[in-house]
């Protein structure tokens, strides 16, 4: 009878995302992972199998804990001036004087979406969550009469998904935070009627 696991798996999970967040999958060595889960390698292999296994549920973890909840907030945005707030906040906490991260999803993205299909599929994942919420904002901004004529919804939903990756791939080094906005307010006039 197997012995029961003197650790939570989620919690320890949760630990092993922070560091392929921090790091990225190359960089983040079996002896970083365990030290920061606070377990021995037998554990990690027993629980979560290889390290690509362990990075791809770091990975849904990072989806439930970290992009659901953004996703949530995309969601309760209804006109122009939510839009411009959402991003405002987005700039400010990328101002808040502690290192931010860029977001993991766009890091695995850019590292290893090109060379694991596994991942390239949780990132077309989020990819197109994130558009569709952001197609479903700027419905309800058409709806509530304020979308200029003309605009493609599918077509504003991936301006607005990629001008937020832009925001990511800055985190750790941002532009500063007025002309970041002044910039994202021009961007939210390109669609006021």
């Amino acid at each position: 009878m197997p012995r029961p696991k003197s650790f939570d798996p989620d919690t320890v999970l949760a630990k092993a995302m922070g560091v392929f967040w921090e790091k990225g999958y190359d960089a983040a060595s079996i002896s970083d992972l365990t030290e920061a889960m606070g377990i021995n390698r037998f554990s990690l292999y027993d629980t979560f199998g290889d390290k690509h296994q362990l990075y791809l549920k770091a990975l849904d973890t990072y989806d439930r804990i970290v992009v659901l909840p953004f996703i949530e907030k995309v969601e309760a945005i209804n006109s122009l001036n939510d839009l411009d707030a959402y991003f405002a906040m987005v700039i400010d906490y990328q101002h808040t004087g502690s290192t931010s991260l860029c977001c993991m999803m766009h890091k695995a993205a850019i590292t290893q979406a090109a060379c694991d299909d596994d991942t390239k599929k949780r990132v077309e994942c989020v990819r197109d969550r994130v558009h569709a919420a952001f197609c479903q904002v700027v419905q309800r901004i058409k709806d509530a009469g304020e979308l200029r004529a003309g605009i493609n919804i599918s077509d504003a939903g991936w301006m607005l998904k990629i001008a937020l990756a832009g925001l990511a791939t800055q985190a750790t080094c941002p532009t500063p935070a007025e002309d970041t906005k002044a910039a994202f307010r021009l961007l939210v006039d390109t669609l006021r009627a």
